[in-house]
């Protein structure tokens, strides 16, 4: 299910959407803020721009909030099943403090997803891109 090809080991694995082999990101640790923001140009493997046009990941952000909204309301949904009695001031102090620790790989993984709408797996590009050298 989530094996080579899928959209899924492209976006949890943070990996080239094309071809599957390189990552997304210079820097893989979500939480080592060294290159945080860093990501090649180009999948040196398959030769696909990460970067489509400028400001391409400006539409991440969508999908962030997507994201955030969706944890927000399960983590609500879990403390109403595993602790009917929450003041809203605990709900609030858990899912935001949560929402902040889960910060940066959110970040990355809205990235990936993002790509991903636009970008399919296609197991030729590596070859295809090695005839072109």
């Amino acid at each position: 299910m989530i094996g080579k090809g899928s959209k899924l080991y492209s976006i949890f694995g943070m990996k080239c959407p094309k071809c599957q082999e390189t990552p997304l990101f210079e820097n893989k640790n979500p939480y080592k803020y060294d290159k945080f923001f860093a990501m090649p140009r180009t999948c040196p493997k398959c030769g696909q721009r990460f970067e489509l046009e400028p400001a391409f990941y400006f539409g991440a952000m969508y999908v962030s909030y997507g994201v955030s909204v969706a944890y927000l309301v399960s983590v609500f949904v879990a403390m109403l099943v595993l602790y009917p009695s929450f003041s809203i001031n605990e709900y609030l102090a858990i899912a935001i403090g949560s929402l902040v620790i889960l910060g940066p790989y959110l970040f990355k993984l809205c990235r990936a997803i993002y790509i991903n709408f636009f970008v399919s797996y296609d197991p030729s590009a590596i070859e295809d891109f090695k005839e072109e050298d």
